[in-house]
C-alpha cells in the first residue's frame, strides 16, 4: 500500500461516543426508577397492617404475592437494564454475523474495501510486515512507510468498531424496552395491589343504636375468652360475668368498656354475638 498521511480523527467519533452514553445514561435513570420500588416496599411493609394479620387471612397471601410480583419484575428490569450498560465490547477477532453485516451494509465504512475480512487481513499483514522490517533494521523510509499503514489501518479498525459498538448498544436498548415496558406495568401492579391488601379500611361499624350509657353483663363465650385475653387479661376474661359500661350498638357488634375493678383493667373494645352475651346489670 503506498505511503499515505496519518488518518484524521473520524468527525463521527464524539458524536457516536455521546450517543452511547445518552442511552446508557436513559438506563441508569431505570436502575435508579426501578431500585425506589424496593424501598417503597421496604416502607410500605412498616406503615401496613400486615403484622394483624393471622396466617389465614387471604389478605396477607394477596399482599405477599403483589409483593413478590413487584420486586421479581423490578429485579428483570434491571437486569434488562444492566445488559444494555455492559454491551458494547467488542473486539476485531470475534466479530457476530450481525456485526459483519451491519457494516458491509455501510459500505462508506469499509473505504474501499469490500469486506471486513479483508481490512482484517490487511491490518495483520500491515503489523506482519512492520514487525518483519523492524527486526531487519530496513530504511527509514521503508519504516515510515511501515508507520503511515498501521496507523491508516488502526484507525479504520478503530472506526469500525466503533460503529459497530454503537450498533450493538442500540439494538439493546431496542430490544429491551418492550421488556422495560411490561415490567413497570408488573411493578406499578404489584405495588398497587401490595399497597391495598396491606392496608385494608379500619371497620368501625355502623351505628345503628346510640343511647345513654348503660350497665351490663357480659358473659364471654371460649372465643371471646380466647379474642379478649390479651386485652383484659386471664383473671378478667376467665370470669363468669364481666361488668361492662355499653356505650353503643353497631353493625360490627356492641361497643363497650369495662368497670375498672381489681380483676379487670379499664379497656374500651367491641364485642359480638359470637363473642359473648349482654345481660342486663343487677339493681
Amino acid at each position: 500500500m503506498p505511503d499515505t498521511p496519518e488518518p484524521k480523527q473520524d468527525k463521527y467519533s464524539a458524536r457516536l461516543t455521546e450517543a452511547v452514553e445518552q442511552l446508557r445514561g436513559n438506563v441508569k435513570w431505570t436502575l435508579v426508577a426501578f431500585g425506589a420500588i424496593g424501598t417503597t416496599l421496604l416502607a410500605g411493609s412498616q406503615l401496613s397492617n400486615l403484622g394483624k394479620f393471622t396466617y389465614n387471612d387471604p389478605r396477607l397471601w394477596i399482599a405477599l404475592l403483589c409483593a413478590i410480583i413487584a420486586l421479581g419484575a423490578a429485579s428483570f428490569a434491571v437486569y434488562a437494564a444492566q445488559s444494555v450498560a455492559s454491551t458494547g465490547y467488542t473486539e476485531l477477532n470475534s466479530l457476530a454475523a450481525a456485526d459483519i453485516a451491519y457494516v458491509e451494509r455501510n459500505n462508506a465504512l469499509l473505504e474501499g474495501f469490500k469486506t471486513i475480512n479483508a481490512i482484517k487481513k490487511a491490518y495483520e499483514d500491515c503489523i506482519a510486515t512492520r514487525h518483519k522490517h523492524l527486526v531487519e533494521g530496513a530504511a527509514i523510509d521503508v519504516l515510515k512507510s511501515d508507520k503511515s499503514t498501521y496507523l491508516y489501518l488502526d484507525g479504520l479498525v478503530d472506526n469500525v468498531l466503533s460503529y459497530i459498538r454503537y450498533n450493538r448498544v442500540r439494538q439493546q436498548v431496542e430490544g429491551s424496552r418492550r421488556q422495560l415496558t411490561w415490567a413497570s406495568i408488573f411493578a406499578a401492579a404489584g405495588l398497587v395491589g401490595f399497597a391495598w391488601a396491606a392496608n385494608p379500611a379500619s371497620d368501625h361499624g355502623t351505628i345503628v343504636l346510640q343511647a345513654p350509657a348503660s350497665l351490663a353483663r357480659l358473659t364471654l363465650t371460649e372465643a371471646g375468652k380466647k379474642t379478649l385475653a390479651p386485652m383484659l387479661g386471664a383473671t378478667c376474661a376467665t370470669l363468669d360475668r364481666i361488668d361492662i359500661i355499653v356505650l353503643n350498638v353497631t353493625t360490627a357488634g356492641s361497643e363497650a368498656i369495662t368497670s375498672k375493678t381489681k380483676d379487670c383493667p379499664l379497656v374500651r373494645f367491641t364485642v359480638s354475638d359470637t363473642m359473648g352475651k349482654l345481660s342486663a346489670a343487677a339493681p
